[in-house]
């Protein structure tokens, strides 16, 4: 890499120009004593649930474990294995990865667009810009969106908002993702036909701004047409620049000689790097040249971010639902606070979120689960003790909606016996895994409207 690319890289990220592509390379875990890719991981996990007999490469993930898949069973199995894989997936819960927190930690990039289905990258910008609380705006594209949805990608993001929208969907129980290259091709058919698309705003700025991809395993047909649709004329007549890092193992011979064939050398730059390792000299060129901004990266979480007017009260064994639940109430056009700072007794934050609880939520949302039937003591109890008080004062309107987030409930809370004696006395709703069944999505949609009602008055 000579200076040049990086003062290319550097100019760009200056200008706020900058749009990275976040590729499967870049999300990686720990798994059995080794560093690996989460793709990989889950590959594994399902290869080993099916019992197949797959013979693995360097390079190998999901898509190719789901096609040795269907060449062995058929595709009996398809619709089943998007719950399956969201299922491994929420059960493997993997930290962020340092790189993606090096990557969150540039503040002049705004725009993170991601071809995973994770929501990595999303808690890496919370954790380094939000203090942990959930102040990253997640968007994502499916060809079978609702319309909730697509008017919530619809709203372009203000100057300052820190943004992370993943390109082949969200991980989910049914087909909201790319799981296997069928899917990839259905996502790509979608955009050419127009049955769905892009927002404008989002659109607009990977036609118009630099873009890098890191760590992204794209095959010669999907880059040339991800490349071109980022391009608002030929190829060879524009005139942005594209950035390829990723190690030589992952890149695709075909797809670099035609962008340097019809791009030129000083336009489409590849690199041959690990993207971990280059994405630390990126944070660590920047941070030389920008020392007040990221020191004020490293301060944020003593700044309280702003908070949303809907609590989700949970205990650190149920993170991964407690992310659903707040992803499916943002859904709904609900304000959510979520608060992943990890709490002990006598914590500086512990004041703060009391505090909020007695003053300034209007929907406390209790999570209810196994792991809080076998607890004896938490600071969990305490946030629900404080909104019980909250609760005795508020009389014309819901403040309390208790949610069990266990699979298996009948419907009768009475189970559930670490439960304060107040709680009982609610309406529970009913969340498995973090994801809202049909009553409980009427009801928050109900409450959300009414808390717009009151601010419109």
């Amino acid at each position: 890499m000579t200076e040049d690319f990086w003062d290319d890289l550097l100019g760009h990220l200056r200008g706020r120009m900058l749009v990275p592509f976040v590729g499967p390379d870049l999300v990686t875990m720990e798994h059995g004593g080794r560093r690996a890719t989460v793709s990989r991981v889950l590959a594994e996990q399902l290869a080993e649930r099916y019992k197949l007999q797959f013979e693995w490469t360097e390079g190998s993930g999901l898509h190719d474990v789901v096609r040795a898949l269907h060449a062995a069973r058929g595709r009996s199995e398809s619709e089943r294995l998007y719950r399956i894989v969201n299922d491994l997936l929420l059960a493997a819960d993997p930290p962020p990865p340092d790189a993606l927190g090096q990557l969150a930690a540039i503040l002049d990039i705004r725009l993170f667009v991601t071809t995973t289905f994770d929501s990595l990258m999303t808690r890496a910008v919370d954790a380094v810009r939000f203090g942990g609380a959930h102040g990253t705006r997640e968007l994502w594209f499916a060809p079978n969106q609702s319309t909730l949805d697509q008017q919530r990608n619809a709203r372009p993001p203000g100057a300052e908002d820190a943004v992370v929208f993943k390109l082949f969907g969200q991980a989910s129980s049914t087909p909201q993702y790319a799981l296997h290259d069928e899917d990839v091709l259905e996502w790509l058919h979608a955009l050419l036909a127009e049955t769905a698309g892009l927002p404008e705003w989002l659109s607009y700025q990977l036609r118009e701004s630099p873009l890098l991809f890191i760590g992204c395993r794209i095959p010669d047909w999907i880059g040339r047409f991800l490349v071109r649709l980022a391009s608002s004329t030929r190829l060879s007549l524009a005139s942005k620049q594209f950035f390829i890092v990723c190690s030589s193992g992952a890149r695709e011979p075909g797809l670099a000689d035609f962008l340097q064939a019809y791009c030129g050398a000083t336009r489409v730059q590849v690199v041959d790097a690990d993207p971990a390792a280059f994405v630390a000299e990126l944070h660590q060129r920047w941070s030389a040249r920008n020392p007040k901004p990221e020191a004020r990266a490293a301060g944020a979480a003593a700044v309280p971010a702003p908070h949303g007017s809907i609590f989700i009260s949970y205990v650190r064994e149920d993170a991964a639902a407690a992310r659903n639940m707040c992803d499916a109430i943002s859904a709904l056009g609900g304000d959510v606070w979520l608060d992943e700072r990890r709490l002990e007794p006598g914590d500086r934050w512990e004041e703060e979120i009391l505090s909020g609880i007695r003053r300034e939520v209007r929907l406390f949302v209790p999570l209810i689960s196994s792991n809080t039937e076998s607890r004896e003591e938490g600071y969990v109890f305490r946030e629900w003790g404080e909104a019980l008080k909250r609760a005795e004062a508020i009389l014309r309107r819901r403040f309390l909606v208790p949610v069990v987030i266990d699979a298996e409930y009948d419907g009768n809370p009475m189970k559930y016996r670490q439960l304060q004696e107040g709680l009982r006395a609610f309406q529970f709703g009913h969340a498995p895994a973090g994801q809202p069944d049909a009553n409980l999505r009427m009801a928050l949609t109900e409450e959300i409207r009414a808390m717009r009602r009151k601010d419109d008055a």
